[in-house]
């Protein structure tokens, strides 16, 4: 991890001009943020909170008396914890994102001036992802579906740990904060899905079921709402913005190495964007198929 104090030591000299450093603005200041230092013990905390979750809900859902909790406990803790996590992406990404003082004013300073909550986010994430949410897999069969499985291992790999460890830059608010708004009722509805089958296998007279499948239909639509709106536009427009700041940035940065990093960062963040537009494809073939509500498509 010797890459960590790239951004924070060095910074001044990765570009021929002048950096404009931003402000902190009193919305920044209530925002959670770390230190190229300080960025791994925030992962490990974070997945040690996530792991810690798992375990004690677990725990609890297996010794519940409702069939769909103590059915498959793993899962339904697993669906917490994310959510969770989830929660805090959105809101500490969407105050970023959506607060217009936080935004650069130019290329140079969304591109090479470190964010200490951008590190944080890319810390908590890493975190997360490395040591809960990837071995979740291991010991919980649900989760096993590969195309999630290469996702979170390359999100962790990639976008992540250039947020902890390289380049905590301004759009990462959006691609690992804002933009994980879109999971949410993703989540909700594999709950509301897989709460539903447990009762109609289980306890088929249950008068909690109309409810459920209510919840599970409802958490679809806005599913597949939220996903167009956040994971197919909203992501164009960024990935444009990113695109863009990268090139005006890259004739002026002067090492070699940081410019290998800005070219990673926006190819990963296109190769996310064309795996949304997979899955929106399949989201589509879904809907064409079996209408609105009912289970989220694999």
């Amino acid at each position: 991890m010797r890459f960590l104090p790239l951004a924070t030591s060095r910074a001044a000299s990765l570009v021929a001009a002048p950096l404009t450093v931003r402000h902190p603005d009193p919305v920044a200041l209530l925002l959670p943020s770390c230190t190229a230092q300080g960025a791994l013990g925030v992962a490990a905390v974070s997945g040690a909170v996530g792991v810690a979750a798992q375990l004690a809900l677990t725990a609890v859902f297996r010794r519940s008396r409702s069939a769909w909790l103590s059915k498959e406990p793993g899962y339904i803790a697993n669906q917490v914890v994310a959510i969770a996590y989830m929660l805090a992406a959105t809101c500490i990404g969407g105050a970023m994102f959506c607060n217009p003082s936080s935004w650069p004013a130019d290329a140079t300073t969304a591109m090479l001036v470190p964010d200490g909550t951008i590190r944080f986010l890319g810390a908590v994430l890493f975190g997360e992802l490395l040591i809960w949410d990837l071995p979740s897999a291991i010991f919980v069969p649900r989760l096993r579906r590969p195309d999630m499985l290469l996702h979170h291992a390359a999100l962790a790999a990639g976008p992540a740990f250039i947020a902890m460890a390289h380049l905590p830059v301004f759009y990462y608010s959006w691609f690992i904060g804002l933009s994980e708004l879109s999971t949410l009722p993703f989540c909700l509805n594999e709950l509301g899905a897989y709460a539903c089958d447990a009762l109609a296998e289980n306890e088929p007279d249950s008068a909690k079921l109309p409810a459920l499948t209510k919840f599970r239909d409802v958490a679809q639509i806005f599913a597949a709402l939220s996903f167009v709106a956040v994971r197919v536009v909203g992501w164009a427009a960024v990935c444009y913005l990113l695109l863009r700041d990268t090139l005006r940035v890259l004739p002026v940065v002067a090492t070699a190495g940081m410019r290998q990093l800005l070219k990673a960062q926006l190819g990963f963040a296109l190769g996310f964007y064309s795996l949304q537009l997979y899955w929106f494809s399949k989201l589509v073939r879904y809907t064409l198929t079996s209408g609105v509500g009912g289970s989220r498509t694999d």
